[in-house]
């Protein structure tokens, strides 16, 4: 397994040599600026450390080496982390430059502690750089020196000295040397610095926003952990990634549990992501889950900088971070195979991560060369990617599903107004049925209680010898006014009282006429009656013609007047009033048989009728009928009314 990891990690380091190559160099060629030859010291056992550059009569020798070059780590304790090594001293000749050319050098990386640079001259030996106070933070960043102009000396006479006072452990790792015109240098170390610093940093401030709104949605739907998982794994990914864009502590104590936390954050990364892929796997695994728990907190707590033991733990904890995440991977991978399309995605994402994961292993291990990039960085950017189609595909899914209720339901709708619609046509010929037989009856009865009754009594008499032509012929004529009668409470009115009134004064108005009886006519503005239908209709003008029948028979009157105005009931008082005689039954108040049937019509009206005695003599009927059919008002809810002079 460790052969494999090695040989994957090799394999990697194929891809960022190309990106260095392409993405970390101008267009421009400047191989030439890179140093060929660099040669290091190699003091004699036991001989005393020099302070500056090894002289020419220091006990030693200089060979020529190839960079980059990586020293390993020969022991696994940090137990005297702040004492000094001897100092590994590099050296190359300073090249020509040209006319007005300011001369840099630039080096990809340095690790393993401070850097020290040194130029040598025909006149003097100087220290030009010196970063030990801010080593923490050079573990990850080019560096690039701008040379004074001594360095411009004929080729070989100027000679630049790098010291690399290396740590406890003795590890450190130098990458190639580059010596040429600032200009051109100044674009290699900016892209460098653009994606080992700029670009990590710009894509954990990404993931830490998108994170927030993970964790906003999570609180608005507390059961979908997914979410949750993922908010704090990139909160965890951006503590994870500060080193790569802040100033480290000065403090060797702080610099330890600052390491710490971003080493052990690396940990619970990882315990989040995992849940948060297993959310989209078909079956829980609550041992696995438990397992990455409890081994986060073991490796938490037994990395912290204070516990007696000084353990190598950056490299121990990797390396233990690189075998659970291969073991869980397989597992996810495994799930995945017949699992879900966004779980497929994230098994591929994380094996990609895997490899990367095992790519830096092994550059933090300095087994492949120092100048490859930091991978992990990028690798969040992959979940990122998973993260985005997996709530891309819930998104799709759930606008799926919900166009599927909605046509699901428009379909139900659909079914249902088909079947009102049925059951509302079924319940329209019913009730047009029952219309029908209801007016079928009403003419029945209408017939039969007015016209047939009024031609069996005739033809009664008839029989007797009882009447004459005329009046056989009058009693025709009155059976066909009723015959009309009932014929026009049939027409279409609107509930206006008014125009049902003008239909009645169309027909008796000739007969009037043949009395000697003239007609005055005045109505208000009336309101609509609801309750006015076809057989309200008829009672209204049996109650008008049986007092217009009244008048022509029995008042010997000139003029009639029939008015209708509103009352204050609410309602509406129609009046007939007469200049006639007045009706002898007035006189001992006892109402004849016509009145009866006239008060009786209009009670199933809901109002009252009554017969009263003319202030200019005569008869006055008047007939009270509801707005809305409420009960009738008391008597002396009628309003008298005035009809005009002839």
């Amino acid at each position: 397994m460790a052969s494999a990891c090695l040989a994957l990690a090799h394999l990697l380091d194929w891809a960022p040599s190309l990106a260095h190559a392409s993405l970390l160099e101008p267009a421009t060629d400047i191989t030439n600026a890179m140093v060929s030859r660099v040669e290091r010291w190699e003091p004699v056992p036991g001989s005393e450390p020099s302070i500056g550059p090894p002289g020419e009569g220091a006990q030693g020798q200089w060979h020529p080496v190839e960079l980059p070059q990586a020293i390993q780590r020969k022991a696994t304790t940090r137990a005297a982390v702040n004492l000094p090594l001897p100092t590994v001293w590099y050296r190359t000749a300073c090249p020509v430059p040209a006319a007005q050319e300011t001369l840099a050098l630039y080096l990809p990386r340095v690790n393993g502690g401070p850097l020290q640079v040194w130029l040598r001259n025909a006149q003097a030996t100087r220290q030009l750089l010196d970063n030990s106070p801010a080593w923490p933070s050079q573990w990850n960043q080019p560096i690039l020196l701008r040379l004074p102009s001594a360095a411009a000396q004929p080729h070989g006479s100027c000679l630049l000295f790098l010291a690399l006072p290396p740590r406890a452990d003795g590890s450190y790792a130098l990458s190639r040397l580059w010596l040429g015109a600032e200009t051109e240098l100044q674009s290699l170390w900016s892209a460098r610095q653009r994606w080992v610093v700029t670009v990590p940093l710009a894509a954990s401030t990404t993931l830490v926003m998108l994170g927030l709104f993970s964790l906003a949605f999570w609180w608005r739907r507390r059961k979908d952990t997914a979410y949750l998982y993922f908010g704090l794994a990139s909160l965890a990914w951006w503590l994870r990634n500060l080193h790569y864009g802040i100033e480290l502590p000065q403090n060797l104590d702080a610099l330890r549990w600052f390491w710490w936390a971003t080493d052990a954050s690396m940990t619970w990364v990882m315990l989040l992501v995992y849940l948060f892929s297993l959310r989209f796997a078909t079956r829980r695994f609550p041992w696995v889950e438990r397992l990455l728990l409890g081994f986060a907190v073991l490796v938490s707590a037994m990395s912290m900088p204070f516990l007696p033991w000084a353990l190598d733990t950056p490299l121990l904890l990797h390396a233990a971070n690189t075998l659970v995440a291969m073991g869980v991977t397989l597992l996810i991978a495994g799930s995945a195979w017949r699992g879900s399309r966004e779980l497929r995605v994230l098994a591929l994402a994380l094996c990609i991560c895997l490899g990367l994961g095992v790519h830096d292993l092994a550059l933090l291990q300095l087994r492949i060369s120092p100048e490859s990039l930091y991978l992990m960085p990028y690798a969040m950017v992959l979940v990122l990617g998973a993260f985005l189609y997996a709530v891309n595909r819930r998104y799709i899914s759930a606008l799926e599903h919900a166009e599927g209720a909605a046509q699901v339901l428009q379909d139900k709708l659909s079914e249902q107004q088909r079947a009102l619609q049925g059951n509302f046509a079924l319940l329209a010929e019913v009730e047009n049925e029952r219309v029908r037989l209801t007016e079928r009856q009403r003419l029945t009865r209408d017939m039969h209680d007015g016209l047939g009754a009024m031609l069996v009594s005739s033809l009664g008499q008839m029989e007797q010898g009882r009447l004459s032509q005329g009046d056989v012929a009058q009693v025709l004529r009155d059976c066909l006014e009723d015959l009309r009668l009932t014929i026009d409470s049939m027409e279409p009115i609107d509930q206006d009282l008014t125009t049902l009134l003008a239909t009645l004064r169309q027909r008796v108005g000739h007969r009037l006429a043949q009395g000697g009886i003239t007609l005055h006519w005045h109505m208000d503005d009336l309101p609509p009656l609801p309750w006015l239908d076809a057989p309200a209709a008829l009672h209204v003008l049996r109650i008008v013609q049986e007092a217009l029948a009244n008048v022509v028979k029995h008042s010997g009157a000139a003029n009639v007047t029939l008015s209708a105005t509103v009352d204050t009931g609410p309602g509406v008082c129609v009046q007939i009033e007469d200049d006639g005689r007045g009706l002898p039954s007035l006189a001992g108040n006892t109402p004849g048989r016509g009145l009866n049937h006239i008060d009786e019509r209009a009670r199933q009206l809901g109002g009252h009728a009554r017969i009263l005695p003319g202030h200019l003599g005569g008869t006055v009927v008047q007939l009270w009928l509801p707005l809305e059919g409420p009960p009738p008002p008391a008597t002396d809810g009628f309003r008298h009314s005035r009809w005009p002079a002839p």
